[in-house]
């Protein structure tokens, strides 16, 4: 697990499983959530030709989604059964196997206006939570549970129509009936070994279907005129990540990303996805010797951003907090040797504010220019805001690896928008 080029993902991942993808075509964006899969795909879940594995879902937005339906589903009254689609499927096949991290990749996520189609799930997953231990007060951090994505109500009953044009209906069906209802299971497998585990249980009918703790969720945008802008409510409940493309060098012997790997490289890539934090005080529970300094330094570190961005739209607040101190703890999970708090927090600062902070801003002049009393009045020596931000980004180091992508930093990126500021007299994020 030492491999580089992932770890922006997996990072961003264990902070919040709902990642945007964003930049022009062709840069690979649906072709590594491709990869995330294959990488952790366990031998029962993988395809004989190799090239679907059987934990990721390619799901294609369509410029007419307006609603929820296609995504999740509708009661049909003419039918009288809930009509169940792909993402619902996939969720319940995630649900029975726990172990192993499954890729939704939302395909040109922004064709549609994403809040129309995804307002639901944008509010599940604002839900999320360890829960209590059946009978006592003690959290079980093992598991992260959210409402319900379709409701108990729904799975009373299965009704379906076969070949002949005949009408079936199956009652009190068990979590393992319904994934069989769905999948081809095929008999003495690891497969049905796995599924079987739920034969007598009955979470779908008594809490309906919530978001498992192991699906992760992946957008791909392409923002140009064809496609549609994100508000700041999506872009707050998601982990952005900018693609533009690397060495064209690094295509050659890509297709080996894109295989299935031994078992025990599998089991590591599925563990590196796992989600400890919910919350920021579990970071500092988790982390007591670095749990005063990540009090102290943290949330000073975002009191200067908004004083920068006072006055503007682009304020952060307790989320982006929050998801800085998850990013401090996941770091610190994974601290390299020599690594001190203030090297984790400023690189957890510098994550933060390309895939947090800076997706958010946008603007002409106006919006970032200083006025000479602000800057008398505040001591402040900076012509703009986006030169202030500058000065507060972290400077960091970053390696280029023979077979790695250069990253950009947030200093990079902050520098790239002063030039779109200073040449067009408008700036944003976005390319």
């Amino acid at each position: 697990m030492t491999n580089s080029k992932y770890d922006i993902y997996r990072n961003a991942i264990r902070v919040k499983p709902f990642l945007l993808l964003a930049g022009i075509s062709g840069t690979g964006k649906s072709r590594i959530v491709r990869e995330l899969a294959f990488k952790s795909c366990p031998e029962y879940l993988q395809d004989k030709d190799g090239t679907m594995p059987g934990n990721y879902c390619m799901i294609e937005v369509k410029p007419n989604w307006h609603d929820s339906t296609e995504l999740l589903g509708y009661y049909s009254n003419m039918n009288k059964s809930y009509q169940f689609k792909k993402f619902v499927k996939f969720l319940i096949k995630a649900k029975m196997n726990p172990e192993v991290p499954f890729f939704v990749c939302l395909d040109e996520m922004n064709l549609a206006p994403v809040e129309h189609y995804f307002a639901e799930m944008l509010s599940v997953m604002e839900t999320r939570k360890h829960p209590k231990m059946e009978g006592t007060d003690e959290v079980n951090k093992d598991v992260i549970k959210t409402g319900a994505v379709v409701e108990s109500q729904y799975f009373k009953e299965w009704t379906w129509t076969d070949v002949n044009s005949s009408t079936h209906t199956k009652t009190n069906m068990s979590d393992m009936d319904w994934y069989r209802a769905f999948f081809d299971v095929a008999k003495d497998s690891e497969e049905e070994a796995q599924i079987s585990k739920y034969q007598y249980e009955r979470t779908l009918q008594k809490e309906g279907l919530t978001l498992p703790d192991n699906v992760i969720i992946i957008g791909t945008v392409n923002m140009d005129d064809t496609t549609h802008q994100f508000s700041r409510k999506v872009i707050d409940r998601a982990m952005t990540i900018e693609m533009n493309g690397g060495k064209l060098s690094n295509m050659f012997g890509g297709s080996k990303n894109l295989e299935y790997l031994p078992k025990e490289e599998q089991k590591k890539w599925q563990k590196s996805f796992q989600q400890l934090y919910v919350n920021a005080d579990e970071v500092l529970e988790a982390h007591p010797n670095e749990a005063e300094d990540i009090i102290e330094k943290v949330p000073a570190k975002l009191d200067n951003i908004n004083k920068a961005l006072k006055g503007t739209p682009f304020e952060v607040s307790y989320r982006v907090l929050n998801e800085l101190t998850i990013m401090v703890g996941v770091l610190l999970d994974s601290k390299k040797e020599g690594e001190n708090i203030d090297d984790i927090i400023n690189q957890a600062l510098d994550y933060i504010l390309l895939m947090k902070i800076l997706p958010r801003i946008e603007g002409d002049s106006d919006m970032f220019n200083l006025s000479r009393e602000f800057k008398q009045e505040n001591h402040v020596e900076y012509n703009n805001r986006l030169e202030w931000l500058m000065a507060l980004a972290p400077e960091i180091k970053t390696k280029e690896h023979e077979d790695d992508d250069y990253r950009q930093t947030a200093r990079e990126k902050i520098k790239e928008m002063m030039e779109r500021l200073k040449n067009q007299e408008f700036t944003r994020f976005w390319p």
